[in-house]
């Protein structure tokens, strides 16, 4: 019996080397016992990875901003976009860590400031901070760190078990997970 041809992922098995590009965003969240508020006042993703089995991937982390996504303004987008577009001249991929709010907005200035994106370029982020329980932030980052060995070049958000090609995706705030527009 002749078995269903099934195409093979190009998985890229060589160690990649990946820019993790910062910016804030619920995802890296902690909570201030002195003001009894949340904020983003250091780089949690860092922690993220470093709870993950990873060992084939080297990272650079870029500490870029430190801002709530409705904080992001478009010389922050510009920034963002410079920061990417630098990164991927001496790297496999991109990770660029996000608040949801405005993420399909620096998605977008990010493809509209290059002209061509070199490298798989993966925006993610979280609903709930990963300081709190529940929160989906180790989801998103494993399910990014995949997605960027298996895209193509190009620019995507990778959120909730979901791969969208930037621009044309945008949060839906119903549902609290990303769609396409």
């Amino acid at each position: 019996m002749n078995k269903p041809h099934r195409p093979r992922a190009d998985l890229r098995m060589r160690p990649l080397s990946v820019a993790v590009v910062m910016t804030g965003g619920t995802i890296a969240k902690s909570y201030n016992p002195a003001e009894a508020r949340l904020y983003n006042f250091e780089p949690k993703v860092k922690e993220i990875i470093a709870g993950l089995r990873v060992d084939d991937l080297r990272f650079t982390f870029i500490d870029l901003l430190h801002l709530d996504s409705l904080e992001i303004r478009e010389t922050d987008r510009h920034h963002i976009a410079s920061a990417v577009a630098e990164a991927s001249k001496s790297h496999d991929a991109v990770l660029v860590t996000h608040g949801t709010d405005s993420m399909s907005d620096s998605g977008a200035a990010l493809c509209a400031n290059m002209v061509e994106i070199p490298v798989p370029v993966v925006f993610t982020g979280a609903m709930v901070p990963f300081a709190v329980r529940g929160s989906d932030a180790v989801q998103n980052v494993t399910e990014a760190l995949l997605a960027l060995r298996l895209l193509p070049p190009g620019a995507y958000i990778v959120l909730h078990n979901r791969v969208l090609a930037l621009p044309g995706a945008r949060k839906d705030h119903k549902s609290l997970t990303f769609q396409e527009c």
